[in-house]
């Protein structure tokens, strides 16, 4: 099986980041799993590092997000790859990729939530910043979630602890991991942690960390990944997605092609 994960600006902005996430899913993939990281572009640059984290702070330039992400799952398709991961929180373009290929596509943030909800009775992602949270909890809206999810906990910490993290100095960022989580715990009543950023995840996974006072903390990669290969054999044995309404059907190929006509798109 091949698997396409699809990450954002950070994926190749920080250094040992995207191989840090292989080594993640080596734990858990089967031996003849295949797995390819990919940015939103697959060349790094200054330009990388400057938007990364910060185009979640305008709807008109997440956009630009969302359509490269598209083109993406487009190329995984006609590359012959299997499945596509799109490992951000917030599932940029989710909804749009699972209309424009036949191959199936899984979103981070809606199998954490998923998953939380056959291990508890209430989560909370944890995340680090806190300009997303106008996204997160239209995510959480839109996945019909709100009465399982306690608002989002943010953490005292920033990029750069996690970049020092991930360069073997994790002390700040576990420090402050805790501090938001117990607090969501204790104020909010939650007892299932979610990682948000995916960077997290993988800084969780390498300290070991699976539980906290009782509460699980979700590693979601291994779900992700399960799901992954789930929907593969669903597809290969003859069970595809809904091709029916506004958010499932595929465009006709004619349709399609004289809507990017008309725009001047390729």
């Amino acid at each position: 099986m091949r698997v396409w994960e699809q990450g954002l600006v950070a994926t190749y902005s920080m250094p040992g980041y995207k191989e840090l996430i292989l080594e993640h899913y080596a734990d858990y993939k089967r031996p003849d799993t295949v797995i390819e990281v990919h940015g939103v572009r697959d060349d790094a640059g200054a330009t990388a590092a400057k938007i990364a984290g910060k185009a979640v702070q305008h709807v008109y330039l997440q956009r630009f997000h969302d359509d490269a992400i598209l083109e993406n799952v487009r190329r995984a398709e006609r590359e012959g790859f299997d499945v596509v991961i799109i490992g951000a929180l917030q599932d940029p373009a989710l909804v749009a990729a699972r209309t424009v290929v036949d191959i199936p596509v899984i979103g981070y943030g809606e199998a954490s939530m998923l998953t939380a909800c056959m291990h508890g009775s209430r989560f909370t992602f944890v995340s680090i910043n806190p300009d997303m949270d106008p996204i997160i909890r239209t995510m959480i809206r839109d996945y019909g979630m709100n009465e399982r999810a306690a608002p989002t906990a943010f953490m005292e910490c920033g990029y750069a602890d996690l970049g020092d993290a991930v360069a073997g100095k994790p002390e700040r960022f576990l420090a402050a991991f805790r501090d938001a989580a117990k607090k969501a715990m204790r104020e909010q009543g939650v007892d299932v942690i979610l990682p948000g950023q995916t960077i997290i995840a993988e800084l969780l996974w390498k300290a070991g960390i699976k539980e906290m006072d009782g509460a699980l903390v979700l590693d979601p990669r291994l779900p992700l990944l399960r799901m992954a290969e789930m929907l593969v054999d669903m597809r290969r044995a003859g069970f595809g997605i809904s091709r029916r309404g506004f958010y499932w059907a595929k465009p006709p190929g004619d349709l399609e092609r004289s809507v990017r006509d008309f725009y001047g798109l390729a």
